[in-house]
């Protein structure tokens, strides 16, 4: 499948169909395809590229100041990962996770030890850190092993298929890690930034708030949100950043990063709203963080792009834009019946 053209919540491909489009680009569409905000805050970057953590764009420093606890930026979201992992155990100076059966973190080496899709990790297990102990979704952990460094759980989960926790869940893992003094690292790079209703869901108990997919308006960035004070300090660890990347802080995705933090408090009311009418039409989840059980290649014949979604991939998802219209709704659930 080739993108020829994305415009709002439509895709027409290179062969000219065009396409209702429910998954934003994995959700990172949020205020949808070339939105002309972030269009013109795009061209009006004097500088579309600095020095990483040498030197900032005066909009990354910008962005910065707008996000409401210290962060610590990167690419992609798997980066946001791996920074609150690697903040725990600088925190604690232990190294065991506690996860859970269907998280996905990231593919890197740290976030895939964390994750639950055994064919990602398979052709690496060897080489995987650890230890990590696993628990089932939405049940208590239990007392935490001693050596624990952090907890790490998304408030809502994404790729195992739109799965809600029971409520309470997130409380009662901050109190787990208060007992061990260990870390709680929830992961809302997917359930973030309104996608759930929500701005910063779970960043009343979480430690260290991982952000990112919708995040850079389609230019990747994602940002380790340090609510913990303190934790951004632990970093001082020399007089050159031992984690970064050449892009961090881009100055384009950072330009949209702060025209989304500026328009999603505004839209979240809508995306309960349109979540509603999901939900109504047997999609569960939270928001528009929605899935089904379906075959998305059924969905893309009759005109709508879903992702397949789930830990055996039964399910078909849905994260679409939150500018998705009622009409568009109307649309979209006609056509997947």
């Amino acid at each position: 499948m080739i993108w020829a053209k994305a415009e709002g919540c439509r895709v027409t491909l290179s062969d000219g169909r065009e396409l209702l489009d429910l998954t934003g680009g994995f959700g990172v569409a949020a205020l949808g395809h070339r939105n002309p905000r972030i269009l013109a805050a795009w061209r009006e970057q004097e500088v579309v590229h600095a020095l990483g953590d040498l030197a900032d764009a005066e909009v990354t420093v910008r962005l910065r100041e707008a996000l409401p606890w210290p962060a610590k930026l990167g690419v992609t979201g798997e980066d946001a990962v791996e920074v609150a992992l690697r903040t725990a155990g600088l925190a604690t100076g232990r190294t065991r996770i506690v996860a859970f059966d269907g998280a996905y973190h990231g593919t890197g080496l740290l976030a895939l030890a964390a994750t639950d899709f055994d064919h990602f990790k398979a052709p690496w297990r060897d080489w995987l850190p650890g230890p990590v102990d696993r628990h089932p979704y939405g049940a208590d952990p239990g007392r935490l092993p001693g050596d624990t460094a952090c907890v790490i759980v998304e408030p809502v989960q994404g790729r195992a298929g739109s799965r809600v926790p029971p409520d309470g869940f997130l409380e009662l893992l901050r109190a787990r890690c208060d007992e061990a003094g260990a870390l709680l690292v929830v992961d809302a790079i997917y359930a973030g930034l309104g996608r759930v209703g929500e701005l910063w869901p779970g960043a009343e108990v979480a430690d260290v708030l991982c952000v990112g997919k919708a995040l850079g308006g389609g230019i990747p960035l994602s940002a380790a949100l340090f609510v913990q004070r303190g934790l951004a300090e632990l970093w001082e660890l020399g007089p050159e950043d031992v984690y970064t990347h050449t892009h961090v802080g881009n100055p384009l995705a950072c330009a949209a990063a702060l025209v989304l933090l500026d328009e999603a408090p505004a839209l979240l009311d809508r995306v309960r709203e349109l979540g509603d009418r999901f939900e109504q039409a047997g999609w569960h989840g939270r928001g528009l963080l929605r899935a089904k059980t379906g075959s998305a290649d059924d969905a893309l014949a009759r005109g709508v792009l879903v992702v397949p979604a789930g830990v055996d991939g039964s399910l078909i998802q849905a994260t679409p834009p939150f500018t998705l219209a009622d009409d568009e709704v109307d649309e979209a659930l006609r056509l997947l019946g």
